[in-house]
């Protein structure tokens, strides 16, 4: 054990240099993919509650003539 080259700790070492570059090629990568599909939705966020506000607008219209007839 120890830190001279071609023991155990150095190559742990030379192991976790390389985990780190590729934490973080996937560190930016899922940061893009988060902003990008972000801003995917924000875009679509609008027409989504239109057609909610409209599904639940004509529910609640279709039902008025069922519930009529409890009354």
């Amino acid at each position: 054990m120890g830190w001279e080259p071609g023991t155990s700790n150095a190559h742990f070492g030379a192991w976790m240099t390389a985990l780190d570059q590729v934490t973080d090629i996937n560190r930016r990568h899922y940061t893009a993919s988060v902003r990008a599909g972000r801003s995917a939705v924000a875009d679509l966020l609008p027409g989504a509650l239109g057609a909610l506000v409209s599904a639940a607008a004509l529910t609640v219209l279709g039902l008025r003539p069922r519930f009529a007839e409890f009354r």
